[in-house]
């Protein structure tokens, strides 16, 4: 006789989920006194429902909801602080950079080096205005209409914006990373301007809280080997793991 209803088994796995983000069957099975068939069924159909990410072998919980601008910028804000000083260091002197939308990329704008010549090309207005008060830096605001899940410009003018320019480097926003299906967006939309930036970019940066880490996002739009700067905390296990075992340029902050 199982030693728990099916109903409690999924139960526990949404609360494994949420507290360690990846879970896999074999591991469930032993901790639930289950047969790894019967947690693949339980993973199966919470997936169906909506609550989770199949993986070979297990699940991932899907990228969170984050709110207003105003909470994101709360939530994690002292690492989000941490990884935006982190950052910096990836810059150097005239480069062209790109800074897509998000609440760690407004701290990294606020944080911009005024002694650097920058140009700065962004499709967020919140971005732009940070950077706009910082006068020796080059202010450029894609055109298009603000998606308002995004806080940005993510439509096909602000992508024919973005192919105008060479990137020596490029910010993107991330919502959700996992190791087996890399960086993933919640916008389709968002997904495909994403990919028109790495395709104008010389180097692509991304800068990850730890509440990223293993989960899903339904709108893959980079591998993980394709990210040339990886900024995380030393909260990111998984993450500084990973890429510290690929060419990736793994910069950790402490928060």
């Amino acid at each position: 006789m199982d030693k728990y209803s099916p109903e409690e088994r999924h139960q526990i796995i949404l609360n494994l989920l949420e507290s360690r983000d990846k879970v896999m069957a074999a591991e469930l099975a032993s901790q639930l006194s289950a047969t790894e068939a019967t947690i693949r069924r339980d993973l199966r159909l919470l997936a169906e429902n909506g609550l989770c990410k199949r993986i070979h072998g297990g699940a991932l919980s899907l990228a969170r909801g984050e709110g207003s601008q105003t909470e994101r910028l709360e939530n994690n804000g002292a690492e989000k602080q941490a990884l935006a000083i982190q950052a910096i260091g990836i810059l150097k002197q005239s480069d062209v950079v790109f800074i897509d939308a998000g609440s760690t990329h407004i701290l990294l704008a606020s944080l911009l080096p005024q002694n650097m010549n920058l140009t700065v090309v962004t499709n967020s207005p919140d971005i732009a205005s940070r950077v706009i008060a910082r006068k020796s830096i080059r202010t450029i605001l894609t055109g298009g209409e603000i998606n308002p899940d995004v806080g940005a410009a993510t439509d096909i003018n602000a992508a024919s914006a973005v192919k105008k320019f060479w990137f020596d480097v490029s910010f993107l926003g991330v919502c959700a990373w996992s190791s087996e299906t890399g960086f993933s967006a919640t916008s389709y939309q968002d997904m495909e301007f994403k990919r028109t930036v790495i395709a104008n970019s010389g180097s692509v940066a991304v800068l990850c809280t730890h509440d990223k880490n293993e989960t899903q996002a339904p709108f893959p739009f980079m591998a993980s080997e394709t990210a040339d700067y990886v900024v995380c905390s030393e909260r990111n296990l998984a993450m500084k793991e990973y890429f510290a075992a690929t060419g990736c340029h793994l910069r950790i902050a402490e928060s």
